[in-house]
């Protein structure tokens, strides 16, 4: 996977109170399109922003005419050039995505024309805009901004753009988003909230290249689901803010909660394997039979090499504990006094002819295990350890 190194991001936006008013345009409106609204210059505009010493920088706007007083999500959007496509047309016709981008877009939103926007997203976006390392950032930096305003239903439209400067930050980059199953047949299926009992992790996917900001990309799952028993994913485990279901529980009609509506537990058609691909990018879901019906299932799953032990095996537990579950994730909290390497091992055997399989690869705190792999390298630390053993995804959640 090709790597970077940017901060890990919380999408804060702090925003601040809209009032509004009804009258009997608000019970029955007629939505207008406008071609685009005020954007204002911040007070601070001719001052430089340092946006390792500051929080947010504040915008204001003056509200887009839909033709009534509508409730507005308003995202900033930061550019170097003042290009607002990421699409770049060859000589050819063809189209590409620019790389790096011409604009990034700031994970989160506002519902109030005036609001604060996170400078520490504006300073990853302007990092990743511009590509520059620790040992090439630049003193001062010019960019444009404008902002992004949505209904929720649709009806885009954009502010003009106002050109700040500002001290920009070298920083790590933002970790992969990472999505939850929940349901009746994940866990122990009692639709709780902790992670490796009632929630399961998706994986990441080998070689995707995950968005340096705000850790948007592709992830999966691939794993045993029975016919009668429901399931959701969740972005937050506790949280059901931002999840995934059903029109009517049909795998092929997934729907992201908007507001209030949310869709139904999903119910495959038939049990068996699934393999669910969620693009938190372009917000798309699939969810579709495995191209394999007929996995390995294996009776025990432990990790070996502690302390360069390797005949000793420290079990791990099924995270799959509803009646009728299939193991195939597997999860061990555990305390390593020393830096040290592992190796996933089933059934308590090394010999192949036994059914001993054993998994490894070289990256932490995560990565995909291969059979035969290399040894896991493991950083000194208290850490709850989760493996799916179709996929070889593991991950090591400090604690």
């Amino acid at each position: 996977m090709k790597r970077y190194i940017f901060a890990s991001l919380l999408a804060g936006v702090v925003a601040f109170g809209l009032s509004s008013c009804e009258d009997d345009n608000d019970s029955n409106p007629v939505v207008r399109q406008p071609e685009s609204f005020v954007l204002n210059t911040p007070a601070m505009a001719g001052n430089l922003y340092d946006l390792a010493n500051s929080d947010s920088i504040r915008l204001t706007c003056s509200q887009p005419d839909y033709g009534y007083t509508a409730a507005v999500r308003y995202y900033a959007q930061v550019s170097l050039t003042d290009e607002w496509s990421n699409v770049v047309v060859g000589d050819d016709g063809t189209e590409t995505e620019a790389n790096p981008p011409k604009f990034v877009e700031i994970e989160g939103y506002s519902s109030s024309v005036v609001a604060n926007y996170s400078a520490e997203q504006i300073n990853s976006a302007l990092q990743q805009m511009a590509g520059y390392d620790e040992e090439t950032i630049p003193e001062t930096i010019e960019f444009y901004i404008r902002l992004h305003a949505n209904l929720g239903s649709g009806y885009d439209t954009y502010s003009n753009s106002v050109k700040l400067t500002a001290k920009p930050y070298y920083a790590v980059a933002a970790e992969p988003e990472m999505w939850y199953l929940i349901g009746a047949c994940v866990g122990d299926g009692s639709w709780g909230s902790a992670i490796g009992t009632a929630v399961t992790p998706m994986c990441l996917v080998e070689g995707e290249e995950y968005d340096q900001v705000t850790g948007k990309g592709t992830i999966n799952y691939t794993g045993y689901f029975p016919k009668e028993l429901g399931f959701k994913l969740v972005k937050v485990p506790g949280d059901w803010a931002e999840q995934w279901g059903g029109v009517d529980g049909d795998i092929t009609q997934p729907k992201k909660k908007e507001g209030d509506d949310e869709g139904s537990d999903f119910k495959v058609p038939e049990s068996g394997y699934y393999t669910i691909t969620l693009d938190t990018k372009a917000n798309s879901l699939e969810i579709v039979k495995a191209a394999k019906q007929d996995y390995s299932v294996y009776s025990r799953m432990s990790i070996t090499g502690v302390n360069n032990d390797w005949n000793t095996f420290i079990d791990m537990s099924p995270v799959d504990t509803y009646e009728g579950a299939v193991p195939h994730v597997w999860k061990l909290t555990y305390t390593f006094d020393a830096d040290t390497e592992i190796k996933f091992l089933a059934n308590g055997a090394w010999d192949t002819k036994d059914g001993g399989n054993n998994w490894g690869s070289t990256g932490f705190p995560y990565g995909w295990g291969t059979y035969n792999g290399s040894n896991v390298p493991v950083k000194a630390g208290t850490y709850l350890i989760i493996l799916n053993d179709i996929t070889g995804f593991y991950q090591f959640i400090a604690q």
